[in-house]
């Protein structure tokens, strides 16, 4: 028997499932989705890089602050001590008449002298009480000025730790993306693939909102 020419390549393309055609813009669109998602995706791993390492930066210079700050309340601390023991000289011997023993007293610390001139004006008992002593060494002052440089510092550091945790979420969200729009790129079914695409590209659109949240 005698096949006819066409018989195979009819029986051929009977065998073969009828695939449905592909919309060569749809593919296109997917394609550039992927490409900007892949961008977008870098760009926020890099940003959530920047941000702990500004985090450690920070974290480290309130540390340094702290401690200096606290070197020099101790300091102050020390000196205060040793001024109380000579106020308490010195008011012996006032109370005395030894104005010249007096004078050479307070000689030897010229903050307490400039605070005992305070305090002669005021009705605190000493120059050491009440809530605004008239006595406050310079080493209080400088400790003052560095801790409130380590409060900066620290709020700074924190600031960078949330900001580096959202660019992470921003990079998950941006993955999630790329993983809808990658299955959407090689599967045939229409219905399916129209969700995976809008899926993926509502992943990337809340990516994107998290990004210019944080920083504008």
């Amino acid at each position: 028997m005698i096949e006819s020419p066409g018989g195979s390549a009819d029986s051929e393309a009977s065998a073969t499932p009828n695939a449905p055609a592909r919309t060569s813009r749809f593919e296109i669109l997917i394609a550039v989705m992927l490409g900007v998602t892949a961008l977008l995706t870098a760009g926020a791993a890099y940003l959530a890089d920047r941000d702990d390492g500004l985090q450690l930066k920070y974290l480290e210079q309130a540390s340094l602050s702290q401690s200096e700050a606290n070197d020099f309340y101790a300091n102050g601390d020390r000196q205060k001590a040793l001024d109380q023991t000579i106020f308490i000289e010195y008011s012996l011997a006032v109370n005395q008449g030894d104005n010249q023993l007096a004078a050479y007293l307070v000689s030897f610390s010229p903050e307490l002298r400039a605070a005992i001139e305070i305090w002669a004006k005021s009705d605190l008992n000493t120059p050491f009480s009440g809530d605004n002593p008239a006595y406050y060494p310079d080493a209080y002052a400088d400790g003052d000025r560095l801790q409130d440089k380590a409060d900066e510092e620290f709020a700074k550091g924190d600031f960078y730790d949330k900001r580096g945790d959202s660019f992470v979420a921003a990079t998950v969200l941006f993955a999630l993306a790329l993983a809808l729009l990658g299955v959407a790129s090689v599967i045939w079914f229409r219905r399916w693939r129209n969700g995976l695409t809008i899926g993926g590209g509502v992943f990337m659109i809340a990516g994107v909102a998290v990004l210019v949240v944080n920083l504008v």
